[in-house]
């Protein structure tokens, strides 16, 4: 009984570590997904969200276009990306707007390698980053859609 008791109170302690942990900051930022040395960089000079660029061949099948998502707030920070499709598929997906601390430090670069590998928004919510999930894929979204409504 007295070793349950032990057993059963580290547990416990165990339990609560975990459950607060915050992660630390992430010293690599860059996006996960970086556009080819064939794309142009987009300018520095950002257009208003959901507006895209001009592709360098408007009728070729194969345009580069740059699409900015709606910025997406909750209550641990705002979420904006950037979207560059090369036809119809999306060959980088940048962060121009991110939380800086907690959860999301993690959590953001998951959802961008998620994000490139199923080509939508149709992606996981990161346990423990719920909100900062949501936000994510709600501007992913709005940038994809922006992309169609062209």
């Amino acid at each position: 009984m007295k070793r349950t008791i032990f057993v059963v109170a580290l547990s416990i302690a165990g339990f609560i570590a975990v459950w607060r942990f915050e992660p630390g900051p992430v010293h690599n930022t860059a996006a996960v997904a970086q556009a080819p040395p064939s794309v142009a960089a987009p300018s520095t000079a950002a257009p208003p969200p959901g507006t895209t660029s001009t592709p360098s061949t408007p009728d070729s099948a194969n345009a580069t276009v740059t699409t900015q998502g709606t910025p997406e707030s909750s209550s641990y920070g705002t979420v904006q990306v950037e979207v560059t499709f090369t036809g119809n598929r999306m060959v980088a997906v940048t962060l121009l707007q991110a939380p800086d601390d907690g959860r999301a430090l993690t959590a953001l670069p998951r959802l961008q390698e998620e994000a490139m590998k199923a080509q939508n928004a149709d992606i996981d919510t990161i346990t423990g980053a719920t909100e900062t999930s949501e936000s994510y894929k709600t501007s992913l979204q709005a940038a994809i859609d922006a992309r169609g409504s062209r």
